[in-house]
């Protein structure tokens, strides 16, 4: 009471005049440096703490920065280690394979570098950072936070997450994670057909230098073997190299068609970037659907929109996360650099994939990147076959499928406590040879009613229980017999016993005759 009671007296004490008084119009420039003026003189002369006057600026500059847009940020001088990043790009050190964004000044996991040790860990979208090796996560940037992660090749660091589940509660979880290069191995994990006439393709990221010829080649390997139509699976692809995606995407279209373009406020930033040259004598023609989801964002967003642009495939799942921004650093007097947008991508008819990020939070911005959403009041612009096609934010795809029903809690604590990790060693040990290759594990994915039993008992050991029923064993199944793949053969036997039990796959692939009238909507324009 005390305390509102002086804070009113102190109030009342303000000038007349200083006080806010309605009025609406714009104030200028000078008015408001005037006004950082006296604040700062007002905290300089009355704040009894001694205050950096640096410090105080800096953290100014970094509001105004954040306050543009998400995805700008400031890597301040004072915490910036030169030769430590030096050591990183020239690969002397090794990263942790984790992308992070910062939401509300808080590192949030963006991606896991899919292949690696890290992407079976339980380690997920949305988990936030908040402690490193038992100590606080100072960084306050992506890249700052990279260099400060970084180190030699195959150590280990400890990582704690705060999840926030389902149910709406919270478990902080501690993971040891190896440094490793997260393009170690191939971006194009599986190849396969999956019945007479259907190649599948999965492309997990663009930060690989050889996706597109990985995938020139996987092409060229179900061509051989009868492909007449194609699935390209997009989901979770959370981007890289914009120029990794446009040779990815001239796969698929002519020499001379608009793959993208970018707009600015200046004239260098405003270009059109067009297939040079085609992969092939002649372009492929067979339908295409490409799967997307919320996790496919940036590059990944560029080459599902140059292919539904042109008519070139059927987009197919859930809209995509909306990330495409042309970045560029700014150094400032002191050392510390500003990392800035200063640009937008659009899909080759014009629509922007960025979702808009004005007069909403931080936490918002990434909530809203899951939520439902329909074409009601969404901008809009035509195919080269008259087809409408939905722009201002992601990649609206042109089939919608339902989004995946959240695990069980029980299912969720399983995972969270790496009980399924724990109990794979042990049950591959013991039954060796009843894992022959990948290839056959994904013709008949599915673990004896005696492996469910066994792994039942293990997690009742560990203070879990597993419902029974036929339910939960399909939830199991679902969940051990890819992880075994993984740990026996790596991403590749991962993904491809993966696309063994996912539903989405075979309602993917039922679309075809959707993509075939495109096509042939797409060869009447020629």
């Amino acid at each position: 009471m005390r305390a509102l009671v002086a804070a009113a007296a102190l109030l009342a004490a303000v000038p007349a005049a200083a006080q806010p008084s309605g009025a609406t119009r714009p104030r200028t420039a000078y008015e408001d440096l005037q006004m950082f003026s006296q604040v700062l003189n007002q905290i300089r002369v009355n704040h009894p703490d001694s205050v950096d006057q640096h410090q105080m600026f800096m953290a100014a500059v970094q509001g105004m920065v954040n306050a543009a847009d998400p995805h700008s940020y400031v890597i301040p001088a004072a915490r910036l280690s030169p030769e430590k990043e030096q050591q990183l790009r020239s690969r002397r050190l090794h990263p942790v394979p984790l992308n992070f964004s910062y939401v509300g000044g808080l590192p949030v996991v963006a991606s896991v570098a899919p292949g690696t040790a890290a992407a079976r860990q339980d380690i997920l979208r949305g988990d936030v950072l908040v402690a490193v090796d038992g100590a606080a996560v100072l960084a306050e940037s992506p890249v700052e936070l990279e260099v400060f992660l970084a180190g030699a090749r195959g150590s280990q660091v400890r990582l704690t997450f705060e999840r926030e589940r389902a149910d709406g509660t919270r478990v902080e979880l501690e993971r040891t994670v190896r440094r490793e290069e997260g393009d170690a191995e191939s971006a194009v994990p599986v190849v396969m057909m999956l019945d007479e006439q259907t190649g599948y393709i999965r492309v997990t990221t663009f930060m690989n230098e050889r996706t597109a010829e990985d995938l020139h080649a996987a092409l060229g390997k179900l061509e051989g073997e009868g492909m007449r139509r194609l699935l390209l699976d997009l989901r979770d692809n959370g981007g890289g190299s914009v120029a990794e995606a446009t040779r990815v995407a001239s796969e698929f279209l002519p020499a001379g068609a608009t793959v993208y373009m970018s707009d600015g406020r200046k004239a260098e930033v405003r270009d059109s970037v067009v297939v040079r040259r085609s992969f092939w004598r002649r372009e492929r023609v067979y339908p295409i659907v490409v799967m997307v989801n919320e996790g496919t964002a940036s590059a990944s967003e560029l080459v599902a929109g140059a292919l539904q642009d042109h008519d070139r495939a059927l987009i197919v799942g859930r809209r995509t996360f909306g990330k495409s921004l042309l970045m560029q650093g700014f150094p400032l007097s002191d050392g510390s650099i500003i990392m800035m947008t200063i640009g937008h991508v659009k899909t080759p008819c014009g629509r922007v994939i960025q979702r808009q990020y004005r007069e909403l939070r931080g936490a918002d911005y990434y909530r809203m990147a899951r939520a439902a959403r329909d074409t009601a009041g969404l901008p809009s612009c035509r195919t080269a076959g008259g087809r409408t096609v939905y722009g201002g934010g992601g990649i609206y795809p042109d089939v919608v499928m339902p989004e995946a029903e959240p695990a069980p809690l029980w299912l969720a604590r399983l995972a969270e406590n790496a009980v399924q990790t724990r109990w794979i060693g042990a049950h591959l040990t013991e039954n060796a040879g009843a894992y022959t290759t990948a290839e056959a594990l994904s013709a008949a994915p599915r673990l004896p009613d005696a492996a469910l039993a066994q792994f039942r008992a293990f997690a009742q050991q560990q203070g879990h229980t597993v419902p029974a029923g036929a339910e939960a064993d399909r939830a199991l199944q679902r969940l051990l017999v890819p992880e075994i793949a993984g740990t026996k053969w790596g991403s590749a036997g991962y993904y491809r016993v993966l696309a063994a039990v996912d539903e989405q796959i075979g309602a993917a692939v039922s679309e075809f005759e959707r993509a075939n009238a495109i096509l042939g909507t797409r060869s009447g324009q020629q």
